[in-house]
């Protein structure tokens, strides 16, 4: 079980994030899927008969991989994300069912450089395994990681998401006010009475979907949190 508490808010514009810290630091060994790639141990290929359309994932590596929900997932086709946190196990096969539209929640690495000075009102702290993001007071999204060395990577990329829907909004009423502690309140109150359903797991672990006033997934393995995905309900992850 990852014990976390949430850190001062950070502000930039009408988004505000919370960070999450770890207060056990576990050791998880796994690989990111953009890390696996790169390693050349994972390759991801369409395949032409599937219907829903599918991904192939081989992983090669003696490390299970890490897919993360709505990544985007290279296979020669763009706008390709599943809707699920996958963990690969070593040595394996997958088929991995898309949505064939990339939400856009987790951005590019490029997208670093549009928003590099306000990445910095939103630095990586140590032990960081997550952030909790609010446009104004309204929830965008949680996602917690199930070790710091597991969310640094993504740090920027899930900000990157967050800051193309902020800009997307616009500058709003001169009045609008930012999230604070009763914001947090309501937020934990509804993860404990959101219904939490099992579901199919793709790969490695366990995997359940919250239902109620947030939504979202969990995949937990030997017993440890690997991604939690929380958002509004009613909203696309």
């Amino acid at each position: 079980m990852l014990l976390a508490f949430v850190d001062t808010p950070q502000r930039n514009g009408r988004l505000t994030v919370f960070p999450v810290v770890s207060a056990d630091e576990p050791q998880l060994s796994y690989l990111l899927m953009a890390d696996a790639i790169r390693r050349g141990v994972l390759t991801i290929e369409q395949n032409p008969a599937g219907h829903p359309p599918k991904l192939i994932a081989r992983n090669r590596g003696s490390e299970p991989v890490l897919i993360l929900d709505c990544e985007a997932m290279a296979s020669g086709r763009a706008n390709q994300a599943t809707h699920q946190s996958i963990l690969l196990g070593p040595v394996s096969v997958t088929e991995v069912p898309v949505s064939c539209q990339d939400s856009g929640k987790w951005n590019s690495p490029e997208f670093e450089e549009k928003f590099s000075g306000t990445l910095e009102s939103f630095p990586l702290l140590d032990d960081q395994v997550g952030i909790l993001a609010f446009l104004d007071r309204q929830l965008l999204g949680l996602d917690v990681l199930g070790a710091p060395e597991l969310y640094a990577p993504v740090h920027h990329r899930l900000l990157g998401g967050h800051l193309t829907t902020v800009l997307s909004a616009g500058n709003g009423s001169p009045l609008h006010e930012p999230a604070e502690e009763p914001e947090l309140k309501a937020l934990a109150q509804a993860l404990q009475n959101a219904r939490r359903e099992n579901a199919p797991c793709l790969g490695r672990g366990e995997y359940s979907t919250l239902h109620g006033a947030v939504t979202g997934g969990e995949l937990r393995h030997n017993g440890h949190l690997v991604h939690l995905s929380v958002f509004p309900s009613g909203s696309a992850a």
